[in-house]
């Protein structure tokens, strides 16, 4: 097996791990539905999770050039995926008592999940940039923008409760990673 494949491997179990749990945490709420108070924006994030760690298995080919891996690139680039697994935890309550709220366990749990996805732009910043300077200029002129403005995003919505700001934040990130998909379809394809 070459190293991307080694590396690839490691990653797509942490990713799967990330992913299966979300798909688990769907299903235990249609198991429980009538039994558990669902929140949308809980339930958009999950979405928006799910997204984004099929987004991160698909792009971390773009690794697949590299033919040089120490220990700590590859502690690296499991960062990501890391973080997507454990904000994956922490959506879904475990055990899921009857008489959940859905809406009290998000935001209980709010101040971690967006202070955990905050480094996820920073991180991407990170990798895009140790991918060579050629990668990084093709991401354009609006990259540092957006990684900028997911870090504020994030940071703010680790520290408010505001529900209207959950819920904008929850669809803007949705049409941004839909939007994100198609804009970047043919290079991902």
């Amino acid at each position: 097996m070459d190293p991307f494949g080694y590396v690839a491997g490691i990653t797509s179990v942490v990713l799967a791990l990330g992913i299966a749990h979300i798909l688990r945490g769907a299903g235990r709420l249609m198991q429980a539905r009538g039994r558990v108070r669902l929140y949308w924006v809980h339930l958009l994030w999950a979405l928006n999770l799910f997204l984004f760690l099929l987004l991160n298995a698909w792009i971390l080919y773009r690794w697949s050039n590299r033919e040089s891996w120490t220990f700590f690139l590859l502690l690296f680039v499991l960062l990501s995926p890391i973080l997507g697994y454990i904000l994956a935890v922490l959506l879904f309550p475990d055990p899921l008592p009857e008489g959940t709220d859905l809406q009290t366990h998000y935001y209980r749990n709010s101040r971690w999940f967006f202070g955990l996805a905050a480094l996820l732009p920073l991180i991407d910043a990170i990798d895009t940039a140790l991918k060579g300077p050629e990668h990084l200029a093709a991401q354009g002129s609006i990259y540092p923008v957006t990684i900028v403005l997911l870090f504020a995003l994030n940071v703010t919505a680790s520290v408010t409760r505001n529900p209207r700001f959950h819920a904008f934040f929850a669809v803007f990130f949705l049409v941004y990673i839909l939007a994100f998909i198609a804009i970047n379809l043919r290079v991902l394809a």
